[in-house]
This record gives C-alpha cells, sequence and structure tokens, in this order.
C-alpha cells in the first residue's frame, strides 16, 4: 500500500506489510507496519502481550503470538507509521522439537565420554515451573543425605536425548560408605521470558556421590 495515504481518511489503522521470521529454536516473530492517524497513536498502540488476534488487522490471526515491542515514525500528511513486533509461534498447539547440543568438556566424564549435553528449547511453563523441574528432588536410596536432582528427561519436546553412559545405581558398601550415579542430570540452567513462552536452556552432565559415615 502506499505512503501517501491522507491521515484524515484512515479510520483506525491500516496494514501496510507483515513479515515473519523463525529462531533456529522455532520462536517465531512477525512485523506488522500500520499507517495510524498521528493524532490516534496514544490510543492505538498496543500493550507489551497484547494477543495478536486480538490487535492484528491481518486476515490470520495467531492466539500465541504477542505484542512483545512498538516502534513508531511520524511522517508527512499527519501519518505515523507503527511497527509492531509480535513473538510466539503461529501453530494453534504444540512446541518446536528442542536442540541439542554436545559439548566436548574436560573432566566431565565419569562413565562416558568428556562432553556435557546442552538442550536449548521452547517451553509454555512458568519460571517457578522451570526452576522446579531443575531442582533437587527425592533422595537416592532413600536416603535423605543422598540428594539428587531431577535426572534428564527421555524426550524434551519430542525430541530423543543422549542415555545414560550406565543405569543410575545406589549402592550401600560393608566398610560404611555409600555410592551412587545419577546419570545426567542439569548442572546449569537459564531461561529467558519471550511472550507467552520460555526460550530454556538446560545443561546437563554426569553426576556421582559418595558419603562416609
Amino acid at each position: 500500500m502506499a505512503t501517501d495515504i491522507i491521515g484524515s481518511s484512515i479510520n483506525t489503522k491500516v496494514l501496510k506489510r507483515q513479515n515473519f521470521s523463525k529462531e533456529a529454536n522455532g520462536l517465531e516473530t512477525i512485523i506488522e507496519a500500520y499507517a495510524i492517524k498521528t493524532s490516534n497513536r496514544a490510543s492505538i498502540i498496543p500493550e507489551k502481550n497484547t494477543t495478536h488476534a486480538s490487535f492484528s488487522s491481518a486476515s490470520t490471526k495467531y492466539s500465541r503470538m504477542v505484542v512483545e515491542s512498538v516502534a513508531s515514525e511520524e511522517e508527512d500528511g499527519g501519518i505515523t507509521q507503527l511497527l509492531v513486533t509480535f513473538v510466539g509461534l503461529t501453530s494453534a498447539t504444540g512446541l518446536p522439537p528442542a536442540i541439542v547440543r554436545l559439548i566436548p568438556t574436560a573432566g566431565a566424564d565419569i562413565y562416558g565420554p568428556p562432553l556435557v549435553i546442552e538442550a536449548e528449547y521452547i517451553t509454555d511453563v512458568s519460571e517457578t515451573q522451570f526452576i522446579s523441574a531443575n531442582a533437587q528432588s527425592s533422595s537416592l536410596g532413600g536416603k535423605l543425605w543422598a540428594t539428587s536432582t531431577n535426572p534428564m528427561p527421555e524426550f524434551i519436546n519430542g525430541t530423543r536425548m543422549p542415555s545414560n553412559p550406565r543405569p543410575i545405581f545406589y549402592e550401600e558398601k560393608q566398610d560404611a560408605y555409600f555410592t551412587g550415579y545419577f546419570g545426567y542430570v542439569p548442572s546449569s540452567t537459564s531461561c529467558e521470558r519471550r511472550g507467552l513462552f520460555l526460550v530454556a536452556r538446560t545443561v546437563y552432565a554426569e553426576k556421582e556421590f559418595t558419603h562416609i559415615f
């Protein structure tokens, strides 16, 4: 649409173009450019996290895309160009597959190769739920002092994760000490809120323990 629209002829907003992009982890971005009356700018600019379905003038609406940022630029004729960036997923359900990286790391080997496993993925859980899923959990072998962490899941968003080099075990020795192997467990985590979703990264490393009375 030509940019010489006379401002007085615009009732609310006119969609000029729509650009799509997708990050490697599957998160999607839509940038929509609108022509609006400069005098109406304050009332039209959407709040952060406004849904695409409730704001966009496009024929196709996306319920899992929300406003991430807004920019505006005044033009001639009482017109302002409004750039609205939406972030999320255009699909109605499901999550993109996780990206799994095997990172060589000296000293990380116990029973497997010297590496850690990093998973980058999109999740729709809250920050609290994400932290809880990667925090300390039930004790190994029923001993309260032998606290483990949540094991690496077999699948993340449909992506199969590598297997532990050997089965998880707990063993009580006769000379008053206990040993155990947790397999791959979270060693570090991070997440970033992007609209309705978190971009999460979890690094898994082998872990074992020995307890002496």
